[in-house]
């Protein structure tokens, strides 16, 4: 490939997830976004960083873009925003089978409500609940009660709706301008594995 004007600059991000199956090579625009002159941009798209033939998942840096950049293009000036480092991961596509996927969300959902069930009972249980309820009916209705359902019941209803609530359950499928609490523990959650994997993958490198 022929030597481009010494004058220009790159300027590239990596993406944060690089996914690609086995069999297809993977592209420097695969892992990167950059921002360049078109011509520029155009000798940069045809850059290989791993072959068709490799399978494993590899760690590509700043220096081994920036060194392909400057053997491919001839260009110095190049530039990385943000992190260092990127994840290659190859991921196989199995079929999917939609009777096991609802097992597993049946099964989740259950662990998950016996739970947190189990989780509120201890805790009313260590607090003495029973009787606070039992106060209550009492100073509202001056009747004793040992079920004091009038309270028990809205008490276990509203609960459930504040968790709703706190994690905006009634939100979800609608556009919303800030994100959940549980929208924001899934983000910090794959942000924290993708760095482990990156970690490991370094790790097992050296």
């Amino acid at each position: 490939m022929g030597q481009i004007n010494q004058s220009n600059f790159v300027f590239f991000q990596f993406k944060p997830n690089i996914v690609k199956k086995s069999g297809k090579p993977v592209y420097l625009t695969d892992a990167i976004d950059i921002f360049c002159s078109q011509h520029v941009e155009e000798a940069i798209r045809d850059i290989v960083i791993l072959p068709a033939h490799h399978d494993r998942n590899h760690i590509v840096t700043a220096i081994e873009v920036i060194r392909l950049i400057n053997e491919s293009t001839g260009i110095s000036d190049i530039h990385v925003i943000g992190d260092g480092k990127a994840l290659i991961e190859y991921k196989e596509q199995k079929p999917s089978n939609a009777l096991i996927e609802w097992l597993r969300l049946v099964a989740t959902a259950l662990l998950l409500m016996i739970g947190s069930g189990l989780a509120i009972m201890y805790f009313h249980a260590d607090v003495n609940m029973h009787q606070v309820h039992s106060a209550l009916h009492y100073i509202i209705t001056g009747e004793k009660s040992a079920r004091p359902l009038l309270i028990s019941i809205p008490y276990s209803i509203g609960i459930g709706i504040g968790i709703a609530v706190f994690f905006d359950v009634f939100s979800i499928g609608k556009k919303k301008k800030k994100p959940g609490p549980l929208e924001l523990e899934v983000y910090t959650y794959e942000k924290e594995i993708s760095s482990y994997r990156k970690d490991e993958e370094e790790n097992e490198g050296d």
